[in-house]
């Protein structure tokens, strides 16, 4: 159980629950306009030298996310741990734990599991996209052939499509960078069918073009989706 004391007021809705497969998910709401100065005090989560001087916006979502790991690795294992800031800015876990973190438009998430059961976690939150603006980044996003995929869908479908198409790529890229080094972006990969993502370049050794993970997803009042690759 969070103790409470250490929910500072920016950060309310504070939950954790058993996912799947020995996973735990831990969400919270953040409001950027309650960010106090001692927030990160109070949350005993270090505020690294990177955030100086950033927005509210920023310090609370990093801030939501690591009490979200905090709150899920705790329910996990029993102890209060927490991931770093690598380089990259990409979370560095600490044994046992694999995880990812998510945070957009006022939601943070986090999904950790332990290393023996997981090589890599991706999870990733989007509000649904506007119709209009989801028309305008579909070239950004999508391949030609996912593109095709949408006709003959009206323009509220198109949207979902894109935004749910825009999260799995983001939970793949957080699957899949720590495991190998590599950026790579929307035209990397595809959606292959309704449950499977395709890498459409080489990674590495053990990642190669070709190769297909599962994805699932949920309507959260947005998309929340989740790749699981085990160990």
């Amino acid at each position: 159980m969070t103790d409470q004391r250490l929910i500072p007021p920016c950060l309310h809705d504070l939950d954790v629950s058993a996912w799947d497969a020995g996973l735990y998910l831990a969400r919270c709401r953040f409001r950027p306009e309650q960010l106090r100065d001692n927030a990160f005090q109070l949350a005993r989560v270090p505020e690294p030298d990177t955030l100086s001087g950033a927005i509210a916006k920023r310090r609370c979502e990093y801030l939501a996310g690591r009490v979200c790991a905090a709150t899920a690795g705790q329910a996990l294992t029993g102890e209060r741990l927490l991931p770093a800031l690598g380089k990259d800015r990409a979370p560095l876990w600490p044994a046992p734990l694999v995880g990812a973190i998510t945070h957009s438009h006022g939601r943070a998430a986090a999904l950790v599991g332990h290393r023996d059961q997981w090589q890599g976690l991706g999870l990733d939150y989007e509000a649904w996209l506007a119709p209009r603006r989801a028309l305008r980044l579909a070239g950004e996003i999508l391949t030609e052939q996912e593109r095709q995929a949408l006709q003959g869908l009206d323009e509220a479908e198109q949207a979902r499509r894109i935004t749910l198409t825009f999260s799995v790529k983001e939970s793949l890229f957080k699957a899949l960078y720590p495991l190998t080094g590599r950026r790579f972006y929307f035209q990397d990969a595809a959606l292959d069918g309704e449950d499977r993502i395709r890498l459409l370049t080489t990674l590495s050794a053990d990642w190669r073009q070709g190769m297909a993970l599962p994805y699932q997803w949920r309507d959260d009042d947005g998309v929340l989706s989740w790749i699981r690759v085990p160990a």
